[in-house]
């Protein structure tokens, strides 16, 4: 997770507020801005296939993922890596997940 908001959007960036004002650090976006649809993805895991092994998919393949259980996730805006965090059952009844955010990209990982 190398890039960061501020990197891609310096001219949004307030200044920090131990520098004399701002707004911590936040973004600052007009309103019409911060409704703009995103496509947001949670990626649980990874693995490399030749196209053969993609032609012979079928209903009850096992895929092997190269990610660990426990592995943190990553969350990706627009194709872009903005944050990482662990799956948790929101729901057990109907299977539903979320994501609890633990780093978020040019932010460091709390201890």
């Amino acid at each position: 997770m190398t890039t960061s908001f501020s990197e891609q959007l310096p001219e949004l960036i307030t200044p920090d507020p131990d520098a004399g004002g701002g707004s911590g650090g936040q973004p600052v976006l007009p309103g019409a801005v911060l409704r703009i649809p995103v496509s947001v993805q949670v990626v649980i895991g990874t693995a490399r296939l030749a196209i053969s092994q993609i032609a012979g998919l079928a209903p009850g393949t096992m895929l092997t993922l190269e990610e660990r259980l426990g592995t943190p996730v990553r969350m990706l805006v627009n194709g872009r890596d903005v944050a990482r965090g662990n799956l948790v059952v929101l729901d057990e009844s109907d299977g539903r997940l979320g994501l609890t955010i633990t780093e978020v990209a040019g932010y460091p990982a709390e201890s």
